[in-house]
């Protein structure tokens, strides 16, 4: 019987030793983004998309009306697609209408471009559809004054990833669980029960239980620490650096009579809205010509093919002015006239000199739209 009780207490051992050291292995399952739902943010970085497959993606846009351009760097020769879509067109039940804009490839390039504003801010999506048969690796960029992208969480290793199996318990904690309470049992004191009985004609005598004596066996268990749980350090997300408005993507809508700053040797963009209504538009850099201040004036095609073709719609200049003298250079930089298109106009003010310089912008006009 003994011999019994302690191979099960072995036993009992050994199944807890079993599912204290049992591990298993996690797989990654692919790609999450495949639906608006579980879109993800836009990052500039190279992904991979299995044959066949949709991905969606995601950024958030400002209300400052600034161009943005997102670019599938080779999606035509390698038959990719890509579809642009606003807040309203993605439904709060995360269905698809029809997209605002779709990739194209300009004068027969490689690349897929869409290029437009925005006339609100939210939450913007981008469609990437691989119809083939053979999974793409591929970069698809963003850029723009009033793109904000955000941090991605960490994407599932697509490496199996072994789950750390829990601490063993000490050996000799496992043993002193299981097996010392065994042999415990099996020293256990055992009571011998002695009955005397002593027969009179008139009474009857109650038995006498006499225990025999055995030894006891006291095992103390010493108690496993706990450790104390350590609170972790706490973490400061830093402030992101500010928009400096030194690309056209980044500019700034001109707000009348707001001092502006621009360094020594050094260029600065700014931006405007346009009805195209044909309505006269004057704009005017007080002091600009006294303080060697000259701005050009850009349409968004000629901004877009800038580093290729930097060749202004038009410049500033000084017009002749009534002064004491009769006929004087004016101080300001001036441009007037009109357009036949609507939409964003851009500004670039230039420093040449080593000093920096303040200055405002004067812009008046029917169809403009000016920032606040």
């Amino acid at each position: 019987m003994k011999n019994k009780m302690l191979f099960g207490a072995l036993f009992l051992l050994a199944l807890a030793l079993a599912i204290a050291f049992g591990a298993s292995n996690v797989f990654a399952q692919g790609p999450s983004n495949t639906g608006p739902g579980s879109a993800v943010y836009l990052d500039n970085q190279v992904h991979f998309v299995p044959p066949q497959t949709t991905l969606w993606y995601k950024f958030d846009y400002n209300a400052e009306r600034l161009p943005a351009e997102i670019i599938l760097f080779s999606g035509a020769p390698m038959q990719m697609r890509f579809n642009v879509y606003t807040p309203d067109q993605i439904g709060a039940d995360f269905s698809v209408g029809n997209p605002i804009g779709r990739g194209a490839a300009p004068g027969g390039s490689d690349n897929l471009v869409w290029k437009g504003v925005f006339y609100g801010a939210g939450t913007y999506y981008v469609e990437l559809i691989n119809p083939s048969p053979i999974g793409r690796t591929f970069l698809l960029g963003i850029a723009g004054g009033g793109v904000t992208l955000r941090v991605q969480p960490p994407a599932p290793s697509p490496l199996p990833t072994r789950i750390a199996p829990p601490p063993p318990q000490p050996t000799i904690n496992a043993l002193q669980s299981l097996v010392f309470p065994a042999i415990a049992t099996l020293r256990a004191p055992v009571v011998t029960t002695t009955v005397t009985a002593t027969v009179a004609p008139d009474a009857v005598s109650a038995p006498t239980v006499s225990p025999t004596p055995q030894s006891i066996v006291i095992v103390v268990v010493p108690a496993t620490p706990v450790p104390t749980p350590v609170a972790p350090a706490p973490t400061f997300t830093p402030a992101p650096p500010p928009v400096v408005n030194d690309w056209w993507t980044n500019a700034f809508y001109v707000v009348n009579d707001r001092t502006y700053t621009i360094p020594g040797n050094a260029e600065r963009w700014f931006a405007f809205d346009y009805a195209g209504d044909r309505s006269k538009i004057e704009i005017r850099l007080p002091g600009g010509n006294e303080r060697r201040l000259p701005f050009r004036l850009f349409t968004l095609d000629q901004v877009m093919r800038y580093t290729v073709d930097g060749t202004p719609i038009g410049v500033g200049t000084a017009p002749i002015v009534p002064c004491d003298a009769g006929r004087c250079v004016s101080n300001d930089f001036v441009w007037a006239g009109d357009f036949s298109a609507g939409g964003t106009y851009f500004i670039q003010v230039t420093n040449f000199d080593p000093a920096p310089k303040n200055f405002q912008f004067n812009i008046t006009g029917g169809g403009v739209t000016l920032g606040r």
